[in-house]
C-alpha cells in the first residue's frame, strides 16, 4: 500500500491534484474539498499505522497553500483578540510572532482582512513565490517576503522602524528550538510583540486567537525569557495534541 500511495503521489503531485480540485469545483467549494481530501489521506496513513491526526492537519496547511496558487476561495473564520492590535505606535512595526504549528500562517489573512496590509512575512523559502512575495491564504493578495535566510534579522529591524510590522515564526520547524533573538531585537527597538494562533473548530471554521504576551515589550532578558516560556508551554500543548509528547511528559 505504501508503495501505491508513493507512486501516486509520484505521478500525480499535490500541485496538480490541487488545480484538478480546483478545476472541477466552484472556488467556493475548495475550503471543504480541500478538508474532505486531508481527512482521507490521514485515514489513510493511520491505516499504515502512521500519525492520523498530524498528517491531516499538515496537509490541510499543504492543500490551502497550493489552491491558493491557483486563485482565491472563501474560508470561515472568527477571531479573539482583535481588540489588542487596534493600539499601537504607527512608528515602529509590531511584531506578530509564534511556534510552527498547522495553520500557524492563517493569522495572516486576519490582518489583511482588517486593512493591515502593511505587513511583510518571514518565511521559509519554499513558501515563498516569484521570487519575493507570500501568498495570503485563500486570497488573491500577495504580501513582500523576507526569507529566513542569512541577514534576516537585519532587514525585519529595517522594517519594523520604518513602520511595517512584520509577521514571523520564532522557530525553524515544528517542535525545533524556539530562538529568542528576534524578541530581543523588538524590546531594543521598542516594537511592541503580539502572539497569533489559529486551530480548527470541530465545526472546521478556523479560530484565529491573537494574544498579549506576558511581556509584550520584551523590555528585559528576563521579560524576553517569560515570553519564551509562554511559547514553550504552548509548544508542548500542540505537541500533546498531536500526539508527539507523552501525556505524562512535564
Amino acid at each position: 500500500m505504501k508503495r501505491i500511495l508513493r507512486w501516486l503521489a509520484s505521478k500525480f503531485p499535490l500541485r496538480q491534484q490541487a488545480r484538478f480540485v480546483a478545476w472541477l469545483l466552484p472556488n467556493r467549494y475548495w475550503y471543504r474539498g480541500a478538508l474532505a481530501i486531508t481527512r482521507l489521506q490521514g485515514a489513510l496513513v493511520g491505516l499504515l499505522g502512521g500519525n492520523r491526526k498530524l498528517t491531516e492537519a499538515v496537509m490541510l496547511d499543504h492543500w490551502l497553500f497550493e489552491l491558493t496558487v491557483v486563485g482565491a476561495f472563501p474560508i470561515p473564520y472568527v477571531v479573539n483578540g482583535l481588540d489588542i492590535i487596534q493600539t499601537g505606535d504607527e512608528k515602529i512595526g509590531t511584531l506578530y510572532c509564534w511556534i510552527h504549528e498547522p495553520l500557524v500562517e492563517f493569522p495572516v489573512r486576519t490582518l489583511v482582512d482588517l486593512g493591515r496590509i502593511k505587513i511583510v512575512v518571514v518565511a521559509d523559502p519554499g513558501r515563498i513565490v516569484d521570487g519575493d512575495q507570500f501568498l495570503v491564504v485563500g486570497t488573491s493578495i500577495r504580501l513582500m517576503a523576507i526569507p529566513n535566510l542569512h541577514y534576516v534579522l537585519g532587514r525585519v529591524k529595517s522594517a519594523l522602524l520604518n513602520g511595517v510590522s512584520v509577521e514571523c515564526l520564532i522557530n525553524e520547524y515544528m517542535a525545533g528550538p524556539i530562538y529568542p533573538q528576534v524578541l530581543r531585537l523588538a524590546g531594543r527597538i521598542g516594537a511592541r510583540v503580539v502572539f497569533g494562533s489559529a486551530l480548527r473548530r470541530p465545526d472546521d471554521t478556523i479560530e484565529v486567537n491573537l494574544m498579549k504576551p506576558p511581556r509584550p515589550d520584551c523590555e528585559t532578558e528576563e521579560a524576553v525569557q517569560e515570553n519564551l516560556a509562554y511559547l514553550r508551554a504552548a509548544e508542548e500543548r500542540m505537541l500533546r495534541e498531536f500526539g508527539l509528547l507523552d501525556q505524562e511528559t512535564t
